[in-house]
This record gives C-alpha cells, structure tokens and sequence, in this order.
C-alpha cells in the first residue's frame, strides 16, 4: 500500500462505521463528471492575536469521466469571503486502495489528487502564498469523502475531506465559434451575427424596435443618482452607430462615454451600471472609434473591472456577501467589461481572465445563494430583478458569446422570467404583480426585454406569447424598452427567433408554481387578462445573512376579478405591515418550514408552516412560542364563486406568556372595507368584493385603518384565527356553520371546509 493511504486508511475505517463495513466501494469512472466541489477541513489558516486559527477551503474542479480540466478554484468564505483562489491540477490518479486487480478496467477504488493553489489573504494583497494538497478520496452514499496532507505558509495540514458532485454549469453550446482575435461586436451578439441582426431591423418587429430605442434616447441622461444611464445611453448611440455606420452617432456615444468616466459613480454600487454601459457601448462602436479611444476605455475597463471584483469599503457601503444585490450588480458589471476586453493588446490578459473568471463565481455564488430554485429572490422582488436588468442578464449573454458556455441553462437563472410571468396580473398593456420586499415593485416589462434572449429554448413557448401580446406589436409596441440598451438584446432575440408554437403559461408551468428552497407557493386560475386570480404564500424557510429582508413570514398576497384583496403595507421592515398575525409583545419570527402541502390541477391548493420558535430571554425553564399557519386557496367553483380563500393561525407553545399572550391578525388591501360583526367585506373599485368571515375568534373585534396603500383590516379577541375570504361579483354567498371553535366544520355551495391539526382540509382537494 502507497504511503498516503497510510493516514486515508484507518479515517475511512472510521468515516464509515467501523471494520466491518464496506470500505472497497469502487469509483464508476463515468460518475466522476461534473462539477466537482471538495470541502478541505482545516484547509487554510492566518493568525488571529497572535495564534493560527484554521479553516476550511473549497476546491471546486470541472472533470468529465475521471478526467479533469487543470484549472482548480477555491474559496473559504471565513478566509475571506472577498477572494476566489485560483490553482492547478497537478495530479489526477484514479488507483486502488489494495494490490489485487478489479475485473472490470472502468472500475477504481480511491481517487488520488494533488492540488496546487495560490492562496491570498485578502483582494488587495498581490502577494501568494503556494498552499499543496495531496487528497485521498472514495465515493459513499453519492458523495466523496477521504483525507488530505498538505502544507500552506509553512504548516503541515491534515484532515478529513468531504466532496459532492453536481451537474456541470456551465453547460457547453454546441456548435460554437471560438471568438477571433479583437472582435468585436462580441457582448450581445458576435460579429458574424450582425447580418442576421441588420436583417430584423427591416422586419415590422424591427422598425418598431428601433423607433423605441430613438424614443429612450431622447430621455434625460443621469449620470449619478442610484442608476446612471450615461453609458446604456451611450450604449444606444454607438449600437445605431454599427448598424448604420453612422460615425456622427459613434462621435455622440463617445462623448457620453468621456462624461461618464468622468462622473464615477458615490459607490460601487452606483458606479456598476456606468461600468456595464460603457462596456457595451465600446463594444458596439469598436470598429468606429480611433485607436486612441480604444485604448483609453480599454485600460479604464481593466482598472474598473479590478475595482468591481476586489471591492470597496463598508465605510462606502460595499456587500459583498453572495446574496446581496451589491455583490450581483458589481460582479455583473466587473464580468461584462472583462468580456469585452479579454485578449485586447497592452493588457494583462490573465489577470482578466481571472478577475472574469472570479465574478462569474460570484455570480454563480449569487444565483444559488439569493435566488431559490424557481426564481424567488430572498431580498424581495426590487432588489432581485434591478441587478439582473441592469448587469446581471447582460453578463449571462455577453458569457455565452465569449466563452461558449451556457450560465443559465439548468440554473435558477432559467426560471427567473416563468418565475414572474406566473405571479403576473396584466392590466392593458401593465404586466403588475404584488410584490415583496423593500419598495414593491419589481423591474417589469424590462425583465423581458433583457432576458428573453437568455431564455433556454423549451421555455420559450409560455413566453414569447405573452411578450408578443402585451409589449410587441400586438401590444404597446414598446417591447420593453425603457433604456437605450434594452433595445439590441431584444433585437438579437428576434434576430434568431425560432418559430415557436405559443402556449399558455400554465400548461407550461404549471398552474401552482412552488419555490422549495425559499419556500414560495403561487396558486394561479388562468393565464388569460386581468381578471385572473393569483395567490401567493412566502414561508420564507432561509435567513440570508447580510443581505435585505422583511418580516414576511407566512406573509400572503391575493388579486383577482381586476382587483387586489391582499397586498403589502407600507415599504418598511416592519411585522405590522405584512398580512401576518402579529405578537406585539415579542419579534417577529425569522424564517418558517412547511409542513403540508397538496394542489389540484385547476391551480388550488393548500399549504401549512411552521415557524421558528420565539423565546423568552433567560426564562427558566425556556418558554417558547411558535405560530402555525394554514393557507388554501380553491379555484374549482364549488362553493358557487370563482375565488375561496382560507387561512387558519394557531401557535404551539405558551400563549398565556405575558409576551406571547397578545395576538393581532393584518391584512392589507386597496379597496374599501366596511366591519359588520365576525365580518368584513371588501368593495374594489368594479363590481366585484370580498367577504371574510372570522369562524375563530368567537367573540372576534375587526377595526379598520386608513394607510398611504389603502386599508388595514386588524382583528384581535382570541388566541388562534380561522377565516374564510370569497371573492365574487354577485352577493357573497351564504355560510352553512356546523360546531364551534377550531372543530367547526362550514359548508358554502358543494364546497366543504375544516380544519385537523396542522391542515385545512378541503372536500375538492383533501376532504
């Protein structure tokens, strides 16, 4: 047996539970492909008063069948969450832990590596230190496990190593060109795709575009404020420029883009969208400036994209956790001018490489940190989509062009456009939704303007349609074009626009579409105009440190028949303006888990959390409380009216604790609510209402409160609530009540409800 096996050995007797069990697992070469991620523990260390103080590492390799590119990645966030490290693969062995041959030639027993990494203490610091890992590993339960010997700034270092496999990502284009020597256009489209482009401007579809994008152009130029727009104006010129050949038009963008460099953005976060513009609009009139003006923003472009990538001060505001919409726009912005200068002469070339290379991670860090699984965004729908309009969406496609890989396909970044598409209530030609988080708004129809081009193909049916029918020529003609730059994305998307058969977003989709890792459930009826009903529940099941968020925990919207019933309160990280019941004595609670959940095709549904546990400071013994919310939504017509909505709260632990004793159900609306007993009911501005019924408390008291958004409906009187919301356009039908308290059971037309122990139980769903 080989020497490192010595220590390898008798650590995986251990990992794996002894000598008895089944030490010889053997590798299936063909498995080791992917995107393979090794957690050293104890990996890298630094002094801390004087001591060491050790961490673990991540090494991230890209291998397909045992095979592995020999550029290694690494990261250790409590290092220093601001560096990506950058390595070798030196030595890739797939070997035995034993002499004795296996039959089978594709089969081994342990996988031998040895790593090379260039560690830095922090982005400033030009300084390595060379970190060595020799790494032991075999496959159990679907992952890696093993053990390493290494040395960094002098130590020894030993330890266990843990690993997983995923999915490669990015994923490769086929038929790709390799980028020629200094071409350009490259970001939005190549230059051999500027014929094709050229060619859908003479399409009706085409001359509408361009007719918005002279429109957007005559807007006012910012060159501060939280969104300069002085490069995506200069952007539009030289874009006009190329496809006209117009050196007047090139000489404008030029001069846009000397105001711009000349007004930085206040912070990093501002300077971004300057940073993204100009690399667009040097893209775009490459072939038209002279080679003094190449070279100026060339050089400025590599300076910002050091900046963007290594960071700024907290004094300046700077974010750089994954999650945060700081890290996004500035990592977008840092990627996009670092694709528009790779391989340009009298630049160090590998250092952009690798400050590209380093916001692409940032970015992927991003998606799988701050975006859920089917496009939610945990900081709220302003901050989610504001970054992907103005630098993130123009980096996914710039690195399609330049590095032939694909960053969105098999990514959350897919189901960013079906994400909202499915919580969309059009109005004429407005595509709103009820949003969460700070501000309330989301980025609207640019959202599709910049992202349909990144779109994966079997996506494209459900969307297409709908931007056609709202934005396009069949709509307001703007096609979502609110800035210069939003108009060669959509352009390019034309300009290669397969002839997709439309289908209707919820046959696509799905009519519930469920968020798992955020914990956000959509009910929709139909995808047909405004009268659509839309519901939708935020358990909000991760709490992302550094990043924005609001005590919207078990926090509900609903909208439909033209109206919005339940909406956000006022934009503030308050608990009271959230549709939640309050405890006003305690905090609000941090994050929640569900605990049922079942749909019906027609788009109902019924979902139930739990939350965290709120408890007393140093109470002996600990008293806690945790809240319980039951949320079901029924679109099947039973109960005579197109839209039924249930929501059950009750609370497991000590309700008579004096601060946990007081319970306050919110829920905010836009129209006008008149009180009557146990009831309240909602007048929109149509015809159409909507009636709750309070069946718990009995004794139940509902006030009402004139807000900036509309009216805040407050019920109190009891420790646990059950009510029951119809929506209609005639007379609110009537309520046949059988039992009291939680046990009740209520019958309205055919539909039947009540609620058992952590669910509401439906007789169209679950009876």
């Amino acid at each position: 047996m080989k020497q490192p096996y010595l220590v390898l050995f008798p650590l995986l007797l251990f990992l794996l539970g002894g000598t008895t069990a089944p030490i010889l697992h053997s590798f299936d070469v063909k498995k080791l492909s992917g995107n393979i991620h090794l957690t050293l523990k104890h990996g890298v260390w630094k002094l801390w008063e004087e001591k060491p103080v050790y961490q673990n590492i991540t090494l991230d390799l890209v291998c397909n069948q045992g095979k592995c590119e020999p550029e290694v990645w690494g990261y250790a966030k409590k290092f220093n969450q601001d560096v990506d490290h950058q390595g070798t693969l030196e030595k890739n062995n797939l070997e035995q832990l034993t002499i004795k041959e296996i039959k089978t030639k594709k089969l081994r027993q342990s996988w031998h590596l040895k790593i090379v990494m260039n560690i830095q203490t922090n982005p400033w610091n030009t300084q390595v230190s060379e970190a060595i890992y020799t790494i032991n590993l075999v496959p159990h339960k679907d992952k890696l496990i093993g053990s390493y010997q290494g040395k960094y700034n002098e130590k020894f270092l030993q330890g266990s190593v843990t690993g997983n496999i995923q999915s490669p990502w990015p994923v490769p284009i086929k038929n790709y060109k390799d980028l020629m020597p200094q071409e350009h256009p490259r970001l939005i489209f190549r230059k051999h795709q500027l014929h094709s482009v050229k060619k859908a401007v003479e399409t009706p579809e085409g001359k509408a575009i361009i007719e918005q994008l002279k429109i957007s152009l005559l807007k006012p130029i910012y060159y501060d404020g939280y969104v300069p727009t002085g490069g995506y104006h200069a952007s539009g010129y030289c874009f006009l420029a190329l496809i006209n050949n117009d050196q007047k038009l090139a000489d404008k963008g030029w001069n846009i883009v000397k105001k711009s460099i000349e007004n930085p953005g206040r912070r990093l976060l501002e300077h971004s969208p300057i940073v993204a513009g100009i690399a667009l609009a040097y893209d775009f009139c490459y072939s038209l400036w002279d080679e003094e003006k190449i070279t100026t923003v060339t050089h400025w472009l590599a300076a910002q994209t050091e900046q963007l990538v290594k960071g700024d001060s907290l004094n300046n505001g700077w974010n750089s956790n994954a999650g945060s919409n700081w890290n996004a726009r500035a990592r977008g912005a840092a990627g996009l001018a670092a694709l528009a200068i790779l391989n340009e002469p009298d630049i160090s070339n590998d250092q952009i490489y690798h400050y590209m290379r380093t916001a692409e991670r940032n970015i992927k860090r991003y998606f799988t940190t701050a975006i859920g699984d089917y496009g939610f965004g945990s900081e709220g729908d302003h901050y989610t989509t504001e970054p992907l309009i103005l630098t993130v969406f123009p980096f996914l496609q710039a690195y399609s062009n330049v590095m032939g890989k694909d960053l969105v396909k098999g990514s959350p970044a897919q189901w960013m456009l079906p994400h909202y598409l499915m919580r969309i209530i059009p109005d004429d030609t407005k595509l709103n939704i009820t949003a969460y988080g700070r501000h309330r708004y989301y980025a609207g129809s640019a959202l599709f303007a910049t992202g349909l081009v990144t779109v994966p193909d079997n996506l494209l049916p459900g969307i297409v349609s709908i931007f056609e029918k709202y934005l396009g020529l069949k709509g307001n003609k703007k096609f979502g074009i609110n800035l210069p730059y939003h108009a060669p994305f959509i352009l390019k998307f034309y300009s290669e626009k397969n002839n997709h058969e439309p289908q209707n977003p919820v046959e696509l989709f799905d009519y519930n579409f469920v968020d798992q890792q955020k914990g956000f459930y959509n009910f929709r009826n139909q995808w047909e105009n405004k009268n659509d009903f839309v519901a939708n529940i935020y358990l909000k099941k991760e709490l992302i440190g550094g990043t924005w968020h609001f005590p919207d925990v078990g926090s509900f919207r609903i909208s439909g028949l033209g109206e919005t019933w339940a909406k956000a309160g006022k934009s503030i990280p308050e608990w009271q303006e959230e549709n939640v019941v309050i405890l006003p004595k305690s905090s609000p609670w941090k994050t929640s888990k569900p605990l049922f959940f079942i749909s019906n095709p027609d788009g109902s549904g019924i979902v139930t959390l739990q939350t965290n546990t709120n408890w007393r400071k140093n109470s002996k013994p600990s008293v806690g409380i945790a809240g319980l919310r039951s949320f079901a939504v029924d679109y099947s017509k039973a109960s005579g009216v197109p839209g039924l909505f249930v929501l059950v709260d009750r609370f497991i632990g000590n309700n008579e604790a004096e601060e946990f004793k007081e319970k306050v159900w919110i829920m905010h609306t836009a129209g006008t609510v008149t009180v009557n007993n146990n009831t309240f009911l909602i007048q929109g501005k149509n015809q159409a209402t909507m009636k709750g019924t309070f069946i718990v408390p009995k004794s139940v008291k509902i006030t009402t409160k004139k807000t900036e958004e509309g009216t805040k409906i407050i019920a109190t009187g009891g420790q646990e609530f059950f009510v029951i919301m119809t929506v209609q356009k005639k007379s609110p039908p009537s309520l046949k009540i059988t039992g009291i308290g939680m046990t009740a059971q209520v019958e309205i037309g055919q539909q039947k409800i009540s609620f058992d122990q952590d669910r509401i139980r439906l007789s169209t769903i679950n009876p």
